[in-house]
């Protein structure tokens, strides 16, 4: 699908996963890239529209525009409805990825062309299937989806380019996904919403507790570890509650949040207390944790960096395991952070 889309060149909005950069910069006409993802960015990109519109009334100024909600991994979310209104006015796609926010707590779809969702993350959990392999799951024909089968790619059919999306999707979609798969994707499937539920609950009382930690060394921050916790729930918030379903149970903020820490010493110590499963994914069921820069980004860290993405990142998905559980282990990497920042004062080292 991509080189049917991407000319003219495409924008990506706010800091993403970093495949999805990498293939619209190597593959097509390049991209424009608004990596910090907060309102001032949009005023770029508006500006950047208005440029190009100028250079060539005849053609719109970029194809489409591509964004998380929210993005990983500092978990900020775009104002949708302003990049809508921009859409409507120069014609351009909005494909959005909401696999961190996860369709049981956020609705983006009204705002988007196309909405992408990565199944083989908290849809499925158990992490014995891929469900992110191919391009195309399921569409809306008349109101009512196809049950999906792999990564879900749904499209808005209230949008303009909605019937010539669904005519070039159903001429080049193939279905390939293993039967074995599909069975075990439908059945890890099931309670998927008491999961999410679960899981958006963990979440929120691990960030709240490193919250509270990190504010009860005011007035002076240097003495925590902990520099910014970067979670829907404080970072570009009101776009986020814009978009939050509301349901009799409130919907939370998704089970990942990142960390960034007042030195490296602190990072490190904090990563090798933590007693969870280490690897570089989200959504599983069990509490997973990874040094997220250095692993996607270790020969661009200044590049990251400009960014907001520090190398001291750490990002961490939360599980289902129990919330006393879940307390003691990121109390007690949070004092292992406090006594190597600690020490490092100490010794001025």
């Amino acid at each position: 699908m991509l080189d049917v889309l991407l000319t003219p060149a495409p924008f990506v909005s706010s800091f993403p996963y970093t495949d999805t950069l990498k293939v619209l910069e190597k593959w097509g006409p390049g991209c424009h890239f608004l990596g910090h993802g907060l309102d001032s960015s949009i005023d770029e990109l508006e500006t950047l529209l208005v440029t190009e519109r100028a250079q060539n009334p005849h053609e719109p100024p970029v194809v489409a525009l591509f964004t998380e909600f929210p993005s990983n991994p500092l978990l900020r979310s775009p104002d949708l409805e302003r990049l809508r209104t921009l859409s409507d006015k120069h014609d351009f796609l909005v494909i959005v990825d909401d696999t961190i926010g996860n369709f049981n707590n956020v609705e983006t779809l009204p705002f988007a062309d196309i909405v992408v969702t990565s199944l083989t993350k908290i849809f499925s959990g158990d992490s014995n299937v891929m469900g992110g392999r191919y391009a195309v799951a399921f569409f809306p024909f008349h109101g009512t989806p196809v049950e999906p089968a792999t990564r879900s790619l749904l499209l808005n059919p209230s949008r303009k380019h909605y019937a010539t999306l669904k005519e070039l999707l159903l001429t080049r979609y193939e279905d390939i996904y293993h039967d074995e798969d599909a069975i075990f994707m439908e059945r890890n499937s099931r309670n998927f919403s008491q999961r999410a539920a679960q899981i958006d609950a963990n979440a929120e009382r691990v960030c709240d507790f490193l919250h509270a930690a990190s504010q009860a060394h005011e007035p002076s921050p240097s003495s925590s570890p902990i520099a910014e916790i970067f979670y829907p729930k404080w970072q570009t918030a009101a776009h986020y509650a814009a978009r939050r379903r509301r349901r009799p149970s409130s919907s939370g903020f998704g089970g990942l949040f990142s960390l960034a820490f007042s030195g490296q010493r602190a990072a490190e110590a904090f990563y090798d207390a933590l007693a969870c499963a280490k690897g570089p994914s989200l959504g599983t069921n069990f509490t997973l944790a990874c040094p997220y820069t250095i692993l996607a980004h270790y020969g661009e860290l200044d590049w990251a960096a400009q960014y907001g993405v520090p190398a001291s990142l750490v990002r961490v998905s939360i599980g289902l395991e129990d919330a006393g559980w879940l307390h003691k282990v990121f109390a007690d990497a949070l004092k292992a952070a406090e006594d190597a920042l600690r020490a490092e004062t100490n010794t001025g080292a």
